[in-house]
């Protein structure tokens, strides 16, 4: 928290270079990353047992980066994590503006819902990045917003293995359009590694009907709030 202070304070924090889903419609509003490197490494060593236990497997830590500052009207188009390497993360939410509106995670899960989670500071989310589709199409209405992300892989994990089963996944006509309007199905556009359905409200149209989440008052430190709301 403290370096994200001097971050917030500085003039000479950077602005994220690295390619990511964030839209380019704000440039002048793009995350800036506070420089964080020697705290990340710690954060990746230390929250490994927590992953290991919530996921069941003994994992590789891949790497972990922050702390990124969401800007006003900054969103977070749709999408899914890189499946060789991002396959256990987490998002630990380190502060935001106290007077900035809650800007919820959207993700959805493997049931089929579209959850909006709303985290508040110190509190982390793990979920499975390479496989549920999760971000923050809804544009941030507050002066800062920021996190630090980790990322994991299992140690018996067959990278070629996995990009071979999905390659073969894909079926041979996959890029035919279908011949005019198909009623009941919402246009959907890739824009990069992101996805996004411009006919819908915010751009993603589960956002029509969704679950949210937020921390229970009687949720303590350590404890962990389950997808299906046990504690």
């Amino acid at each position: 928290l403290e370096n994200l202070k001097r971050g917030l304070a500085s003039d000479d924090t950077p602005v994220e270079e690295h390619e990511h889903p964030v839209t380019n419609e704000y440039p002048s509003e793009l995350p800036l990353m506070v420089p964080n490197d020697e705290l990340n490494l710690r954060a990746m060593k230390e929250l490994l047992p927590i992953h290991e236990a919530w996921s069941g497997v003994k994992l590789i830590a891949n790497n972990a980066y922050g702390l990124r500052v969401y800007r006003n009207e900054s969103n977070l188009q749709m999408h899914i994590d890189e499946a060789s390497t991002h396959i256990i993360s987490s998002i630990l939410h380190v502060g935001h503006d106290p007077e900035g509106e809650p800007w919820p995670l959207v993700i959805e899960d493997f049931y089929g819902n579209t959850n909006e989670v709303f985290l508040e500071t110190g509190d982390m989310l793990l979920y499975e990045s390479s496989k549920c589709f999760h971000g923050r199409p809804k544009r941030y209405n507050g002066k800062w917003y920021s996190s630090l992300f980790t990322h994991y892989y299992p140690e018996d994990w067959d990278e070629e293995y996995i990009n071979m089963e999905t390659h073969y996944r894909i079926p041979p006509e996959w890029d035919e359009l279908p011949e005019g309007e198909v009623e009941g199905l919402e246009p959907l556009e890739v824009v990069e590694t992101s996805f996004q359905e411009p006919s819908c409200e915010h751009q993603w149209c589960g956002l029509k009907e969704t679950k949210k989440w937020e921390q229970p008052e009687e949720l303590e430190f350590g404890q962990v709030l389950s997808g299906d709301a046990k504690i």
